[in-house]
């Protein structure tokens, strides 16, 4: 008998023991991201509302995009990066074009806005990559179906 090919479909998957010492510097990272991120915020809303300008507008809503996304890393980090960088940039363009549609919106109106798309973009990542995922089933389904054809 021939022994398996190493990740073959017959194959023992191999059993590696997880670290003893798990790292907490990605939890500690996000944290402290997360954390500058709440430092710009508090410092906009600080301000009288009449005094904001678009500059602190725009800095308090990148802010808020950053940390939404840093608060759903534990979510996000299924998907691949470039799945995660196209998330942010969709975001950011979405509430730039928000801010130059009201640029007197408060911070009530960007937090609103920010979060309502944070849920749809999230949620469109999560359909997009479903569909990729029955893609890639489906393709190994026919795969396989070649493969036992040909084997006949």
């Amino acid at each position: 008998m021939v022994a398996p090919l190493k990740g073959g479909p017959r194959s023992t998957p191999q059993t590696t023991s997880a670290p003893a010492n798990t790292s907490t510097q990605p939890t500690a990272d996000v944290a402290a991201q997360r954390a500058a991120q709440k430092s710009i915020m508090d410092g906009v809303k600080n301000k009288p509302e009449n005094k904001l300008t678009a500059e602190d507008r725009k800095a308090y809503a990148t802010a808020l995009v950053k940390d939404k996304l840093l608060e759903n890393q534990g979510f996000l980090g299924f998907f691949s990066k470039s799945t995660n960088e196209g998330l942010a940039k969709k975001l950011e363009g979405d509430v730039a074009t928000f801010l130059q549609q009201n640029p007197n919106a408060s911070l009530k109106d960007i937090d609103a806005h920010v979060a309502g798309r944070v849920k749809s973009q999230m949620f469109s990542a999560v359909v997009g990559q479903k569909g990729v995922d029955m893609a890639i089933a489906n393709m190994q389904k026919r795969l396989q179906e070649i493969r036992d054809n040909f084997e006949k």
